[in-house]
This record gives structure tokens, C-alpha cells and sequence, in this order.
């Protein structure tokens, strides 16, 4: 009887992570099994046609033909990346991509994405003709934008990941006194007597004079000391003060007056304040206090830009001291949002919430938070009370619309009409206060403006409307406007445009109408290349790499949408790449980490198909697996069946790199999440012969030949079954 290995030997296996189809030859004897051959399902096959993958419908992949895998025809390119140049306007549209021959490709600009590793791909839609439906034309259009010029573009550079720093804290004592510790009695009792004083503001203490110091001031709090005031006899400078006091290598944090001039310096791990002299950098006195969940507060909002990390520690330790310290839950609550700690974001928006009830800031963010946790109904929920609270300003106002429109398109059913009034909505609200004195008002008020035409732009796209490939365009151009006409620093207009970038290409995976993805990939990286020296942070870095990400899958998803499956291997590398840097701290969603696992699994495939490099595929397959395994949202989506079909796939790599255990135990996890799929009727029957066959003939080539007949009779039930949708 052949053997896997001997037919190895004598036919090429090029399969979509898997092997590639095994010829069993039957037996001389009677009582020998029937051999069937390895096979893959047909729109999990499809994912190996290199320059021309269909686009596959996520409503029938899993019923779609099995088809034995023995090789994959290559088709005709529809269009190389590098073959679009950037158009006149940035945001302008041209039609799809039109088929250019591979040998035509130009030279420069951008060949492909290139790189490794992982993340999401959004399944295509199949989008609705047009109909007698309304027309969502902008009233007014912003200058078309310049060229997007051609990107160098670079895969995310790996730096070993910063850990959260540990505060050294040790409160300050003096001469044994520790302030909200050491009583009256014990003070006197080391000290001896003192004078006492009465300040203007109430304060009574004892005072007392102590070599080599001018004046030593202890206040009480009913019989404990509160603080220690230190008068220095002469001015000493700040740095070698602290260098004294064993200090200096503490982070510090500097008060100032109304004027902006400093007069103290703040080490809060120790409780100690330097007073200094305005204008100068000299201390006069050293104040001793109980630790301050303040001073911690006012130190991580100096450090939230420069190092999160510090940031977070800081904020934590506040909330250590004081649980009900408000905006030390609102600054932690805002900062783990940006880095995707869902869950303790969770917590702390109901405890912010429960804090201080009326608060418009932590309704709207306690909203989002559920909203990127997939939690829809409940966000809106919560953002309908906003709507109750006395003295709502109008940019809390535009704020709730903004998010309401992104609510109602997260929906399972959205219903984008009603998606783009809200955007309108909040678009209104929000223009006028672009003429705010304040800065921080307009700041928010351009994010959200940003925002909801933006999100005007999907809901035109993913819904039913009239004149798609003229409107949409001019909803980015006008988006596009917002950006450019920002004047502040650097980093906030290439933020803004992160977004700006991402939600064109958000759009470009919407529909195959209006935006050509091509140009906005070229700005997305190249922003990315820009601001890769100019952020100190790592973590921010990591979550501009992980906005870079989600842009590059929308693009992959607007690629497939267009059926042009040019370089999508290395396009899909690349996006990995920058995923997975993006999510090393972040705590991924359950729809997070089913299409993270998506996309890995999308890479494998492509590498067992298109090269038949099945070691390269497993070890994409290893790292999707854990994303998968006990995902909720698969179930939640109707596609256990679709899953239980990968596993079946790929455990045809696993057997092909002699990893045969591994290889069974997936296909039997695959069959069970198949016969789970048929029995909720998300499945047809005969999908199993697929998965049942291959079982079969793993059991044949191990000799287990009654396994091997039990597997081959249940294929060959569930192939008479009928036939696939």
C-alpha cells in the first residue's frame, strides 16, 4: 500500500494550508477500506489563487464544493499595487482597478506592502444596487488635496517592550517624625517643647529652631502631625538639595503659580515639596507631607504624552490612595481605552460613573468602551442618559451624535439611514464651536467633525443610496479639508490624519465604488514612516502601528472586494506585521481575535498553496489556533462551521510536516465544531464528507484500518445527503 510519504514523492503539493491532495491507492484485498483523497473546501481553496482570488461570500462559504486539491491554476493578475499612481485628490475617486498584465507593473512607488506576522481581515459584503434612495450629498466641498506621493515604506521595527515601571515609594520622614503618623506626644516627647503658632488661614502647629535650619514648623490634624515645614537658613540649589536628601534620581513634578512661574518642585513617591524662590532654580524649604494621590494625579498628566507607562503607574497609585479620587479614574479610564485594555476600561468607567454620576465626559466614554467591546445595545443604552443630564454643553451634545451614528453602524442590522442623521447631527453641532476661544473645545470639536464625515462616508457606502461613486468622494474631500486646515503641531495633524486615512479606507472596503484604496495605503504608510522617530512613547507607538494595522486590512479587504489578488501574501505579511506589534499590550476582543486568527490563517494558507511551504504555514496556523480556540464569536456570527472547516484545513500542514497527532486531534476538533454548525442549521450535512474523508485517510496511512472504514462509510453518508446550497 502507498504511503503519504511515497506519494509525497511522486506529485507536487501545493495546497491552501493544508496538503496537497493524497492519492490513496486502493488495496488488493477486499476488506480494505476505501482511501479518499485529502480535500479542502472550495472557498477555502479559492484563497491560493495568487493574483486572482475570488472574492468570497462569508454567507456560503461553508457550503460551498469541496474540491480535491492537486494543484492551483494561476490567474491573470487583475491589477499590481504598485500599478495605481496616486490620484489628483487624495480622496478623489477612479474607478476599479482596471486588469494590467503583471509584466507591465511600473517600477518605484510602492511594489507591495512586504513583511510578517499577523491580524484582522473583514469578510466582503455584497453590496446593493442602487435604488430610488436618498441622496446624502454634502452641502459643501473642500479644494481637492495634492498628490499623495509615494511611500518607502518599512514593516514596523521590533523593540524589546517596556515593562510598567515600579514606584519606589518611601514616605519622608524627619528626625523620626512621619508625617500622618508620628502623634503630638511622641514629637514632644523627642523633641522637647516647642512654640506654638496659629497661621491666618487656622493652621496651628508648633515650631521649633533645629541646627543647621532657620525654622522647623510641624502642623497637627487633631493630635497627628500633617506636615513639616523645613526653612532653610540659605537659598541651596534645587539639584543639589535633592542630591542631599538621596532624591535626585526620583521623577518630579513642578508647581506653578497663576502665572505660570514655578515655585516648588514635587517628589510624590516621598511626600517632599521644595519650595523655590520664583525666577530661580534655589530651594528656601523642604515640606514634608503624607503621600498625595494629587501630586501623583498632576505628574502622570505631565508625563501621559512622553511615557504611558509612568502615566499609568501613577494614576494606579493615586487610586491606591484615594479609590474615590475622580479624575484619577477619568485620566486611567482614558489612557487604557486608547491602549485597548477593554476590560479594566470596563471597570473603570462604572466606577467613574458611579463616582459622579453626572458627568457627561464618563457617560460618553463609558459608551465607547462597551461599543469596542461589541457591546452595541448597551452603549446606547448608556449614551441615552447623556441626553438627561442638566447643562449639557453643545460639544457633549455633538459628541453623543458623533458616537450614536458609530453605535447604529456597528449594529447587526445597522440601519445607516439613521446612522447618517446622527452623523449629521453631530456635524452640525460641532461646526460652530470651531470658532471656540479654547483650544481643547475646538481640538474636540475637529475630532468629531472628522469623525461623522467619515462615518457619513461608510454609512453611504455599506447602505443603499443614490449616486454612491459622486457623493462619497466628496464626504473625504471635505474630511480631507478638516485636516489640512489644521494649524497646530505636527504630531496632532498626522493623528488626525492616521484617521483621516483609515477611514477612507474603511470606506474603500465598503464598497467597490468611489475610492480607490491604492493612494491612501501610500499616505497611511508614509505617515507612519514619519512619525516612527518622532514618538517617544512605545506605547504609542504600538498604537499607531496598530491604526496603521487595521488601515492595511481594510485595504486587503477593498483588494478582495475588487477580486485583484496582486501581492496579497505580502500585502497580508505586512499587515501582520504591524497588528501584531500593535496588539502586544492590548487586551483584544473576542472579534478581535477571531479576525486577527483570520488573517493569520489567510497567510498560511496562501503559503501552503502558493508554495507549498507547509513548515511556514503551521507556524501561522499555531499562532491563529490560540485566537480561535474558546471564541465565543463564533457562535455569536453563525460560523462554527466555518471555523470547524479551517481546523479540517489546516490539520492538512500539520500532517504534511509529520506532525500527524496534532494533525488528527485538529480535524476531530473541526469535525465537532461541523457537526454542531449542521445541527443549528448553519451547516449542511454534506459539508462533513470533506472533513470525514481526510480523517480517513490519516487513520488509513497510521494503520488504524477500522477507524479508517468507520471515517470512509460517514463520508460517504454525508456526501449522499444532497447537495450544497
Amino acid at each position: 500500500m502507498a504511503t503519504l510519504r511515497s506519494l509525497v514523492s511522486h506529485q507536487v503539493l501545493v495546497i491552501a494550508g493544508a496538503l496537497l491532495p493524497l492519492v490513496a491507492h486502493a488495496d488488493d484485498t477486499a476488506t480494505a477500506p476505501p482511501r479518499t483523497l485529502m480535500r479542502l473546501p472550495g472557498w477555502i481553496e479559492s484563497m491560493g489563487d495568487d493574483g486572482g482570488e475570488k472574492a468570497i461570500d462569508p454567507e456560503r462559504s461553508e457550503s460551498a464544493p469541496a474540491r480535491t486539491v492537486r494543484g492551483v491554476e494561476q490567474a491573470v493578475p487583475v491589477a499590481d499595487w504598485s500599478d495605481v499612481t496616486p490620484v489628483a485628490a487624495a480622496g478623489s475617486v477612479k474607478p476599479a482597478a482596471t486588469t494590467k498584465p503583471a509584466a507591465q507593473s511600473e517600477s518605484g512607488g510602492l511594489r507591495r506592502w512586504i513583511t510578517e506576522r499577523v491580524a484582522v481581515l473583514p469578510k466582503p459584503t455584497t453590496e446593493p444596487e442602487a435604488t430610488d434612495a436618498p441622496s446624502t450629498e454634502p452641502a459643501a466641498t473642500a479644494p481637492p488635496a495634492e498628490a499623495a506621493p509615494s511611500a518607502t515604506v518599512n514593516a514596523p521595527v521590533a523593540v524589546t517592550p517596556d515593562e510598567m515601571p515600579t514606584l519606589s515609594i518611601d514616605p519622608a520622614s524627619f528626625r523620626g517624625a512621619l508625617p500622618g503618623k508620628t502623634t503630638k506626644n511622641q514629637i514632644e516627647a523627642d523633641w522637647g517643647a516647642g512654640e506654638t503658632f496659629t497661621r491666618q488661614d487656622g493652621e496651628a502647629g508648633t515650631a521649633w529652631a533645629i541646627e543647621p535650619f532657620e525654622r522647623v514648623e510641624v502642623s497637627f490634624q487633631g493630635d497627628v502631625v500633617s506636615a513639616i515645614s523645613i526653612k532653610l537658613a540659605e537659598p541651596v540649589p534645587v539639584a543639589d538639595l535633592a542630591r542631599q536628601l538621596e532624591i535626585a534620581d526620583l521623577r518630579t513634578v513642578a508647581v506653578r503659580d497663576e502665572q505660570g512661574v514655578e515655585i516648588g518642585e514635587v517628589y510624590p513617591e516621598r511626600g517632599v515639596i521644595l519650595s523655590i524662590a520664583a525666577g530661580t532654580r534655589d530651594a528656601t524649604a523642604i515640606l514634608i507631607e503624607p503621600l498625595d494621590p494629587d501630586a501623583f494625579v498632576l505628574r502622570a498628566e505631565g508625563e501621559i504624552d512622553r511615557c504611558s507607562a509612568y502615566a499609568v503607574a501613577d494614576l494606579q497609585y493615586a487610586i491606591q490612595i484615594d479609590p474615590q479620587h475622580v479624575r484619577a479614574h477619568r485620566l486611567l479610564l482614558a489612557m487604557t481605552s486608547e491602549q485597548g485594555r477593554w476590560r479594566q476600561a470596563l471597570r473603570l468607567a462604572e466606577t467613574a460613573s458611579r463616582l459622579d454620576p453626572d458627568d457627561a465626559w464618563t457617560r460618553l466614554k463609558h459608551a465607547s468602551v462597551l461599543l469596542s467591546l461589541d457591546r452595541p445595545d448597551e452603549a446606547r443604552a448608556v449614551l441615552d442618559r447623556v441626553g438627561s443630564l442638566a447643562d449639557t454643553s453643545p460639544l457633549v451634545l455633538a459628541q453623543a451624535s458623533r458616537l450614536g451614528g458609530r453605535i447604529e453602524l456597528a449594529r447587526k442590522s445597522p440601519d445607516y439611514q439613521k446612522a447618517v442623521d446622527q452623523f449629521g447631527e453631530a456635524i452640525r453641532r460641532a461646526s460652530p464651536l470651531l470658532t471656540k476661544r479654547s483650544p481643547a473645545v475646538q481640538a474636540a470639536a475637529r475630532e468629531v467633525l472628522l469623525d461623522a464625515h467619515l462615518g457619513t462616508a461608510l454609512g453611504i457606502a455599506k447602505g443603499t443610496w443614490q449616486q454612491k461613486s459622486r457623493v462619497i468622494p466628496k464626504w473625504i474631500s471635505r474630511a480631507d479639508g478638516i485636516v489640512k486646515d489644521f494649524q497646530g503641531d505636527d504630531h496632532e495633524r498626522r493623528m488626525l490624519e492616521i484617521q483621516l486615512c483609515r477611514g477612507a479606507l474603511a470606506v474603500a472596503a465598503g464598497t467597490t465604488e468611489a475610492v480607490e484604496p491604492l493612494p491612501w495605503v501610500k499616505r497611511l504608510l508614509e505617515l507612519r514612516d514619519q512619525m516612527g522617530g518622532t514618538v517617544p512613547d512605545p506605547w504609542r507607538r504600538r498604537q499607531i502601528d496598530w491604526e496603521v494595522g487595521h488601515g492595511l486590512a481594510d485595504a486587503l479587504a477593498a483588494a478582495q472586494k475588487r477580486g485583484d489578488a496582486t501581492d496579497m501574501l505580502d500585502n497580508a505579511t505586512l499587515t501582520a506585521a504591524y497588528l501584531e506589534r500593535g496588539a502586544e499590550q492590548r487586551e483584544l476582543t473576542a472579534n478581535e481575535r477571531k479576525n486577527l486568527g483570520e488573517l493569520m490563517f489567510r497567510i498560511g494558507i496562501m503559503h501552503s498553496l502558493q508554495r507549498g511551504d507547509h513548515a511556514t504555514a503551521v507556524t501561522w496556523f499555531d499562532r491563529a489556533i490560540p485566537l480561535w480556540d474558546d471564541n465565543s464569536r463564533f457562535d455569536r456570527d453563525g460560523e462554527l462551521g466555518r471555523l470547524g472547516e479551517s481546523y479540517v484545513s489546516m490539520a492538512i500542514s500539520y500532517w504534511q510536516v509529520a506532525r500527524r497527532e496534532d494533525a488528527v486531534t485538529l480535524s476531530r476538533r473541526g469535525v465537532d465544531l461541523m457537526v454542531a454548525a449542521v445541527d443549528k442549521s448553519q451547516l449542511e450535512e454534506r459539508a462533513l464528507a470533506v472533513a470525514y474523508g481526510n480523517l480517513a485517510t490519516m487513520y488509513a496511512e497510521q494503520g488504524d484500518e477500522q477507524q479508517s472504514r468507520n471515517y470512509a462509510e460517514m463520508a460517504s453518508r454525508a456526501e449522499a445527503t444532497g447537495t450544497v446550497r
